[in-house]
């Protein structure tokens, strides 16, 4: 049944219903149906009138309202990205063209020269076995403290007589030096004794103290032993640097092959000493062994390390052999430097 037969059939109660009430049941009917019933009002007011529907349509209902909240827009911050150097950022540039350029001086040297540039072998410092301090030094009278075990001031030590006997393996005098009264603070000596000779490398020496005070009582003592894995040393003919071959060939002093790693590393520093001093001057290589077949071959093997390590052609190094008593055993490097 449709709306339209419900609303007939309502109205047609309603008749009925009149028709049998009196005025009054009437107007108590109309207040109840409209007063009593404000949902009937409200909804009339929120319902607009459509027009009629067919059969199995539904019927469209428009709600109206009013909105209390007005539409509100907000913008995201600018950001813009600026390069505070851009005006200067141009002058900053490097200029290539300087960066690139090659000097005549260069390109001679890379082509008389390739393999010296083209090397990467460099200096190493950590190796260095010579020393920069071209003498050794003594302190008597730091020395003459040490042995009293107190200060000692000018004044006494005038009264003090004192001698500096430097002394080999053999406790043979090598080096002698003496005085009287006030013991200097410092001693320098370049290793080469009044006959000519020099300390030899690997060998040990000893420094003596002898002091003796006003009342004639001695004092002695003796310093940290003297013992250099490699010696320099100007002589008329040439610079000499002497090794020891303890360090180069094992304690025998006879071994076929450097030692890894102290020959090796000697040989190194060695190589760099003259890299930074003496290169490009003629070397010769001098081995001292039991026997000349012995020493030419260590003499070879030295020569063959030095080779490599100066990067410099095998013509440009000599060597000589010579047979020498074990204390006498050695390698020098001569530097025909004079």
């Amino acid at each position: 049944m449709n709306d339209e037969n419900k609303l007939g059939e309502n109205r047609k109660d309603k008749r009925s219903a009149l028709s049998s009430f009196h005025p009054s049941s009437f107007l108590f009917f109309l207040i109840s149906s409209f007063i009593l019933h404000p949902s009937s009002l409200i909804l009339a007011q929120g319902v607009e009138k459509m027009e009629p529907k067919k059969a199995g349509e539904l019927e469209e209902v428009v709600i109206k309202g009013e909105g209390t909240q007005g539409s509100s827009v907000s913008k995201p911050a600018l950001q813009m990205a600026v390069d505070t150097y851009q005006t200067i950022r141009e002058s900053l540039k490097p200029n290539e063209a300087l960066l690139l350029a090659e000097s005549p001086m260069t390109f001679t040297w890379r082509r008389s020269h390739p393999d010296t540039l083209r090397n990467n072998r460099v200096i190493q410092p950590w190796r260095t076995t010579f020393s920069e301090q071209s003498e050794i030094v003594f302190q008597p009278i730091k020395k003459l403290a040490e042995i009293l075990r107190r200060p000692i001031d000018a004044k006494e030590a005038k009264g003090y007589q004192w001698s500096l006997t430097i002394a080999d393996e053999e406790g043979k005098m090598f080096q002698h030096f003496e005085g009287k009264g006030d013991p200097p603070p410092e001693i320098q000596w370049s290793g080469k004794n009044l006959q000519g000779e020099w300390i030899k490398a690997g060998h040990a020496y000893s420094a003596v103290y002898l002091f003796v005070d006003p009342s004639g009582a001695p004092h002695t003592g003796v310093g940290r032993p003297l013992q250099f894995t490699g010696i320099v040393h100007q002589e008329e003919i040439g610079l000499f640097i002497s090794l020891d071959s303890s360090i180069l060939f094992g304690a025998s002093k006879q071994a076929d092959k450097i030692d890894k790693p102290r020959g090796e590393n000697l040989l190194r520093s060695t190589a760099d000493l003259i890299k930074r001093r003496y290169y490009g001057i003629p070397l010769r290589v001098r081995a001292y062994a039991k026997d000349v077949a012995t020493a030419d071959a260590q003499a070879q093997m030295a020569k063959e390390n030095l080779v490599s390590e100066l990067m410099v052609s095998p013509q440009s190094v000599a060597l000589e052999g010579y047979a020498a008593p074990f204390s006498e055993q050695r390698v020098d490097l001569l530097l025909l430097n004079r």
